[in-house]
This record gives C-alpha cells, structure tokens and sequence, in this order.
C-alpha cells in the first residue's frame, strides 16, 4: 500500500468511511482521524489535534453532528489555522450546499492559502 500522508477526518463515520474505501481501493492508506484512533482525533478535544494532524501533507474533513451547529465555525477555524501551521498542503472540507453556516466554515479554508 501507498503511505501518502492523508488524514480522513471522521474516517469511521457515513461519509469518511466511503472516502477511506476509495483511497484504499487506489492502494493509498490514509490515517483515520477519530476519537478510536490511534492517535486518536477529538472535535472537542483540541490537544489530540496535533498528534492526529502530525506527518499529514492532505486531509479531508467531515464535522460531526453538522457545520450548522453552534462553535463548528470556531473549530474549523481552529483546525484550519493549525494545519496551515503544521505545513498540511490541501484541505477539503465536506460541507452543505446553501448552508449559511456551512459557507462560513467553506471560506475559512478558501481563504487559508492551502489548497482545497
């Protein structure tokens, strides 16, 4: 298997899984980012962030519950300014259509200066 330094931010969740599935099937073996992981990722936890994002080049990011709930924007926020810091090159971040909440959260990455 590749080793490309992908994380999958909730890559045991509905969509990360499918996401993990497709690189899997294209032979690249991403790091999953979840509270089960090793090292394990926690929304609520910003301390795991570092270990879980430490080595990663891109990432593709599923927020649980939502985008529109209350402090998604500030951990988006959060995330996104560490990941720029660790030198992480793309950022894709899953996120809703015509979502006002979700917009917000799409233009902190757009505006990061990674990719995305």
């Amino acid at each position: 298997m590749n080793t490309e330094n992908i994380l999958v931010i909730g890559g045991t969740g509905k969509t990360g899984r499918r996401v993990v599935e497709q690189l899997k099937k294209k032979g690249i073996e991403p790091k999953i980012g979840s509270r089960n992981a090793s090292p394990s990722f926690d929304w609520d936890d910003k301390y795991t962030w570092v270990n879980a994002l430490n080595g990663v080049e891109r990432m593709y990011v599923t927020y649980y519950p939502d985008l529109a709930v209350p402090g998604a924007k500030e951990k988006i926020e959060s995330l996104t300014y560490l990941a720029k810091e660790l030198g992480i090159k793309k950022m894709v971040l899953l996120s809703g259509k015509g979502e006002t909440e979700a917009e917000a959260c799409e233009n902190i990455v757009v505006n990061s200066g990674m990719d995305y």
